[in-house]
C-alpha cells in the first residue's frame, strides 16, 4: 500500500511541478535561507511547541532537499530511490502511529519553513492532515518601515490575543479591524486581554467554512489574501450574527455578498461621481409625465440628533424639505432619530413602514447600513460617508475641502501675526484633506503665515485656552451654526477683545444631491450608474461645481479679498482650479504632490498627511474622549492607533 500511495503522492507532485512551469512561477519548495539571502534579521524567539496549521508551511529552510518536493511538498524522487522508500516507511509508520515526534520550523513573517521534517510535512500533507506539532523559532525581520513589516507586527498582537495563526492579511491596520469586530471593546494599548477557548473556537470555525466556501469558488483567483475577504465578511455581517450559523447558512451568506469580494480586489474598488449624471440631469416631458403617473415613492431619513439641535442634521433636513418641494405628491419623506447601536432596528422600522429609499445621514450608521443594504437588496440604501468601498451600499457626501480652501484663502488674506487657528473634530477620512486645503489657502496669499491646527474632541483639553496662550485670534472652526443657536464659534471668525466676529463659513448644500438621487430613481436611471461599474463601489462626491458647496462671506471683507475669492470660487465650478495641485510639500519636507500634478479624488479622501505650514498632528483614538472614540475607531484615516 505504500508504494501505490507514494505513487499518488509523486503523481500530485509532478501535477503540482507542471502548472508551477506553465504559470511561471517556482516549481520547487522555496527556501528560507533564499528569501533572507542579503537581508538582516533582527533576532529569533524560541516559541515553544505548539499546533501550527499545515496550510502555512510555505518551504524549507535549506536548499538541500528542496528538488526533491513539489511546492505543495508533494515528493518529485522516484520510488526506487532512498528517499523515496523512507518516505514509503514514514508513511506506513503515521498510519499506525500517527506523527510521534514534532518537527522543527523557523517562522518567518507568519510562514514556516521546515528545519526539520520535510517527509512529515508531506506525509501529512499527503493524508490531508491540518495541523501538525512542530517546535517554533520566529525569526524577527529588521526593523523596517514598510508595510509588510506593520502587517506583520500587527499580526504578533493578534495572535498574542486570539491564538489564531491561520489568517492572513495584506494591508495594515487589518488584523487590529478584524479584532474590533469580534471584541467591539478592543483596547489599541496593547493591554488586551487574550480571547478565552470558546471565542477562539468560534472564530476558528467560521475561518475554516470561510476559507473552504470561498476557495472552491476559485476565490484564490482574486488578487486578495483570503483573510481579507473573511475581514469584509465579518465586518458587513458582525460577528453576533455569525457566530452559532450552520455551515450551510454560512455559506449562504457568503453568496450573497460574493460581488463585495470582486469589489474589494479592485485595484481602484471606488468609482466616485463627481458631478450629476447625465440622466439624472435633465428630464424630458415624457419622464416627467411617467414619474409623477408611477407609484409613490417613500423616502425615509434616519438621523443621528433632532435637527434643531445638530448644525449636520439641519442641513440634510434642508435636503429632505427640497425634495418635497421639488417632487410634490409623486413622493413620500419621513424622518427617524435614533443611536448608531439603534440604527438597524430603525431602518428595519422604516423598511416596514413602507419606505423603499432610505438615506442613513451619519457616518456613524455605515456599519448597519451595510448589514440591512445585503439584508434588503430591494431597498434602495445610501449612507452619508465616504470612505467605505462596498458595492452594495452606495455612499455619499460633498467636497467640503473645497469651501476650506476659500476660508483658508481669506484667513492668510486677514491674519495680522501669520498666525491662523484651525479646530478639527475626527481624526477620520476626509478631514486631513480639510486641514491640508485650508492650509494650503492660508499658504497661497501669505507663505510665510502658519495653521495652528488642534481638536475639540481630546481629553482634558481647552482649543481656546490653547489659542489664547499662542496669541491667535483668528480661527476656523465647525462649518455652521445649529438653529436657534446664538454661538458664534463656527465657520472662520476672527476674535479681538474678546468680541468674535465671522469671516465666512463653508455652506453645505444637500439639495442637488438629493433631488438627482430621487430623480434617477423616479425616471428608471438608478441602475445605469452601477451598470456602468460593475466591480466597483459608487460614492457621489460632489463639490462647488454642482452646488453642493459654497462659501458664505462677510461684506466687510476688503474688496481684493473679495474679488480674488469670487475668482477661485468661478474656477472652481468650471473645474479649472484644484486646491491640491503641486508643488506641495508636508511636514517632514517631503514633496507630497509634484509640481503640475494633482491629486486624485480618491487620493484626496485618503490624505493622510498635514502641508508644511501646519503645527499639530493627527491624534490618537485612545487620545480622544471616550464617547468619540468608536466612531473615530471604525473611520479612522491612521491605519494603526499612532500619533506620528
Amino acid at each position: 500500500m505504500a508504494m501505490q500511495d507514494y505513487v499518488k503522492a509523486q503523481k500530485i507532485g509532478e501535477r503540482q511541478h507542471y502548472l508551477a512551469g506553465t504559470d511561471g512561477s517556482y516549481p520547487y519548495l522555496p527556501t528560507l535561507e533564499d528569501i533572507l539571502r542579503g537581508s538582516e534579521i533582527g533576532g529569533k524567539i524560541p516559541l515553544g511547541q505548539f499546533e501550527i496549521p499545515i496550510s502555512m508551511i510555505a518551504g524549507t529552510a535549506q536548499s538541500e532537499r528542496t528538488n526533491a518536493f513539489s511546492s505543495g511538498f508533494m515528493p518529485l524522487l522516484d520510488y526506487e530511490t532512498e528517499f523515496g522508500s523512507k518516505w514509503s516507511a514514514l508513511y506506513d509508520s503515521v498510519q499506525e502511529v500517527g506523527v510521534n515526534e514534532p518537527i522543527i520550523v523557523y517562522e518567518y513573517l507568519q510562514n514556516f519553513y521546515v528545519v526539520e521534517g520535510n517527509k512529515r510535512v508531506s506525509v501529512s500533507k499527503y493524508n490531508g492532515a491540518v495541523s501538525i506539532l512542530a517546535s517554533v523559532t520566529r525569526i524577527l525581520p529588521k526593523d523596517l518601515d514598510s508595510p509588510n513589516y506593520r502587517i506583520y507586527k500587527e499580526f504578533i498582537e493578534f495572535y498574542r490575543i486570539t491564538g489564531i495563526y491561520e489568517i492572513q492579511m495584506n494591508q495594515p491596520g487589518e488584523f487590529l479591524r478584524l479584532l474590533r469586530v469580534f471584541d467591539p471593546q478592543e483596547n489599541d494599548d496593547q493591554s488586551a486581554e487574550p480571547w478565552n477557548d470558546d471565542l477562539r473556537r468560534d472564530v476558528k470555525f467560521l475561518y475554516s467554512i470561510f476559507e473552504e466556501h470561498y476557495l472552491s469558488r476559485n476565490g484564490k483567483r482574486l488578487p486578495i489574501s483570503t483573510g481579507d475577504a473573511f475581514l469584509r465578511f465579518a465586518e458587513i455581517y458582525g460577528a453576533d450574527r455569525l457566530i452559532g450559523l450552520t455551515s450551510l447558512e454560512l455559506r449562504k451568506r457568503i453568496d450573497r455578498i460574493w460581488t463585495e469580494f470582486r469589489v474589494l480586489a479592485e485595484e481602484k474598488p471606488v468609482e466616485r461621481i463627481l458631478d450629476p449624471t447625465a440622466a439624472s440631469k435633465k428630464v424630458s416631458f415624457t419622464k416627467m409625465i411617467s414619474f409623477t403617473a408611477a407609484p409613490v415613492l417613500h423616502i425615509a431619513f434616519i438621523y443621528p440628533k433632532n435637527p434643531d439641535k445638530s448644525a449636520w442634521v439641519y442641513n440634510h433636513e434642508l435636503g429632505k424639505r427640497h425634495l418635497d418641494d421639488t417632487f410634490g405628491s409623486a413622493i413620500t419623506t419621513e424622518s427617524y432619530i435614533c443611536e448608531p447601536e439603534e440604527a438597524e432596528e430603525k431602518i428595519e422600522e422604516a423598511i416596514t413602514g413602507g419606505h423603499t429609499m432610505i438615506f442613513t445621514t451619519s457616518p456613524a450608521f455605515h456599519a448597519a447600513s451595510m448589514r440591512m443594504a445585503v439584508a434588503h437588496p430591494e431597498i434602495i440604501l445610501l449612507n452619508c460617508s465616504m470612505n467605505n468601498s462596498y458595492k452594495q451600499l452606495r455612499t455619499y457626501y460633498l467636497r467640503i475641502y473645497e469651501a476650506k480652501f476659500i476660508t483658508g484663502l481669506i484667513a492668510g488674506s486677514m491674519t495680522g501675526n501669520k498666525r491662523v487657528g484651525y479646530i478639527a473634530d475626527y481624526p477620520v477620512y476626509g478631514t486631513p484633506a480639510s486641514i491640508g486645503a485650508f492650509a494650503l489657502g492660508v499658504k497661497l496669499v501669505n507663505p510665510l503665515a502658519m495653521v495652528y491646527l488642534d481638536w475639540n474632541t481630546l481629553k482634558d483639553h481647552d482649543p481656546a485656552e490653547f489659542f489664547r496662550k499662542k496669541e491667535i485670534n483668528l480661527i476656523s472652526d465647525r462649518d455652521i451654526s445649529a438653529p436657534r443657536n446664538l454661538d458664534s464659534d463656527f465657520g472662520l471668525y476672527g476674535n479681538f477683545g474678546g468680541e468674535p466676529f465671522r469671516l465666512a463659513a463653508p455652506l453645505w448644500n444637500w439639495n442637488s444631491l438629493y433631488e438627482s438621487l430621487v430623480r434617477s430613481v423616479l425616471i428608471g436611471a438608478w441602475n445605469k450608474d452601477s451598470a456602468a461599474n460593475a466591480t466597483h463601489a459608487l460614492n457621489y462626491y460632489w463639490g462647488m461645481s454642482s452646488d453642493a458647496i459654497n462659501v458664505a462671506c462677510s461684506s466687510k471683507l476688503p474688496i481684493g479679498t473679495q474679488k480674488l475669492v469670487g475668482l477661485v470660487q468661478q474656477q472652481m465650478i468650471r473645474n479649472e482650479f484644484d486646491p491640491f495641485s503641486g508643488p506641495v510639500y508636508d511636514q517632514d519636507g517631503r514633496l507630497r504632490i509634484e509640481r503640475g500634478k494633482m491629486l486624485t479624488a480618491d487620493q484626496i479622501v485618503s490624505i493622510d498627511w498635514l502641508p508644511d505650514n501646519v503645527i499639530g498632528r493627527l491624534p490618537a483614538v485612545s487620545e480622544l474622549q471616550p464617547q468619540y472614540q468608536e466612531f473615530t475607531k471604525w473611520n479612522s484615516i491612521l491605519p494603526q492607533d499612532s500619533s506620528s
